[in-house]
């Protein structure tokens, strides 16, 4: 009796809605239900990004406070930067002047297959900054000689108009077109400008055919030509851009290129040059200066090694 009852409310039930779903006015609540769900849905989505965004940009502001003013003319440029006397970068790698030093922990990378909640690129007038934005972990290098966890902040790019003279590092005296460096901060002094917990890792790119995994930031860059502007563009995996690397890479004890080129940075440089375009260097060199006129150069001239050793780190496994 009590099934045969439930049966029939279940069929009332059915029938109402059959019939509430032929009413206009039925179909256009559950539009406006629907959409006022997405608006609610992308309004959650854009203020954690925001927040997000906020801590990404308050290290930038603490560990290069002076970067915006940074100008690489004959006026203003390198040569009249205040910095430390000894331990700067960038410097000539010679592989006949660096010593070999072997370790059993392999370089560690966590996360960079992962895909950030969101992208940002800026054009800040001297050269291109990404930013990656994730909710949870953020990508970190362990591992090898490293005694704690370094954790991704930034990437940036050197290059200028001739593809002799683009890298701030050299290697065996000879430059590179491109140089990307990715600034990594320790968990102690994350975003402090301190004289320690910094490490960078740097890329150098050879002229070639068209690297595909640069192109995820390639065919964004005509919206921020003009100094100051920046964009959101489709999240990708940091190791599209970064890949890893374990052993024969070079290391040495340095500081940051830009003022106030604080010391005390760790540098591990890439063993094995990328692949970059000549068209995909073209739209890198569209960039503009705030004074409107291209990014012709913004690389620090290599400075003196004096009695600093530079390694050849070599994995290897027990």
């Amino acid at each position: 009796m009590g099934s045969s009852a439930s049966c029939e409310d279940c069929r009332v039930l059915f029938c109402w809605l059959c019939e509430l779903s032929q009413k206009n006015w039925f179909l256009l609540l559950l539009a406006f239900l629907g959409a006022l769900l997405l608006i609610w849905n992308c309004h959650t989505g854009v203020a954690l990004l925001d927040q997000l965004w906020g801590k990404c940009d308050q290290p930038s502001a603490q560990l290069q406070s002076q970067s915006t003013g940074v100008d690489y003319g004959a006026r203003d440029g390198p040569h009249t930067w205040r910095s430390a006397d000894n331990n700067q970068s960038p410097i000539n790698i010679d592989s006949d002047c660096v010593q070999l030093r072997c370790f059993d922990s392999p370089l560690i990378w966590v996360g960079y297959e992962e895909l950030p909640l969101g992208i940002r690129l800026t054009n800040n007038g001297h050269t291109l900054v990404l930013h990656a934005a994730f909710q949870g972990e953020t990508p970190c290098i362990d591992g090898g000689d490293l005694l704690g966890s370094f954790s991704f902040h930034e990437i940036s790019f050197r290059w200028s108009w001739y593809n002799d003279c683009g890298s701030e590092h050299t290697l065996e005296n000879a430059h590179f077109p491109l140089e990307m460096q990715c600034l990594h901060t320790d968990a102690i002094d994350n975003g402090h400008a301190s004289s320690r917990g910094l490490l960078m890792v740097s890329y150098m790119f050879s002229l070639s055919t068209d690297n595909p995994f640069l192109d995820v930031i390639i065919q964004h860059l005509v919206a921020i030509q003009t100094a100051g502007q920046s964009v959101e563009i489709p999240p990708f995996p940091l190791d599209y851009l970064m890949p890893a690397f374990h052993t024969e890479f070079y290391s040495y004890h340095g500081s940051l290129t830009e003022p106030p080129c604080h010391r005390g940075a760790e540098w591990f440089i890439h063993p094995i040059p990328l692949a970059i375009g000549e068209r995909q260097l073209h739209e890198i060199r569209k960039l503009r200066s705030r004074n409107g006129t291209r990014i012709t150069r913004n690389a620090r001239p290599v400075q003196e090694r004096g009695d600093r050793l530079v390694y050849l780190n070599r994995y290897e496994s027990t």
